[in-house]
């Protein structure tokens, strides 16, 4: 009769020590799939700001790799702010089962 109570705890182990993958799993699938939100919106600004229609007087390559760090920051701002649906949309198809809270989307003015 010992034997009954041990089969438990090990099945009770195995069950937490899976759930504790799927979390860990769930976990770095959001943080993956918010960085590809980021890079996405990066590249978003990069193509904005590469649509100037004339170099400024004082306009240097110092100015093009701040503008590029800025715009770096701002997407990693905008990726963690606001919800632009990618990071769901791969955590979705990944299979991770965690939503990504983050605010809704902000498109739609009231």
């Amino acid at each position: 009769m010992t034997d009954i109570p041990i089969a438990n705890k090990m099945i009770d182990t195995n069950l937490i020590m899976d759930l504790s993958k799927k979390q860990k799993h769930n976990i770095e699938l959001k943080e993956a799939a918010e960085q590809f939100e980021s890079l996405f919106v990066s590249e978003l600004l990069k193509r904005a700001n590469a649509a100037k229609l004339a170099q400024g007087v004082l306009s240097s390559n110092a100015e093009d790799t701040y503008t590029s760090l800025l715009n770096q920051e701002r997407s990693q701002m905008f990726a963690r702010e606001h919800n632009f649906g990618i990071a769901e949309a791969l955590i979705r198809q990944f299979g991770g089962s965690e939503p990504v809270n983050k605010k809704q989307p902000s498109f739609n003015r009231e």
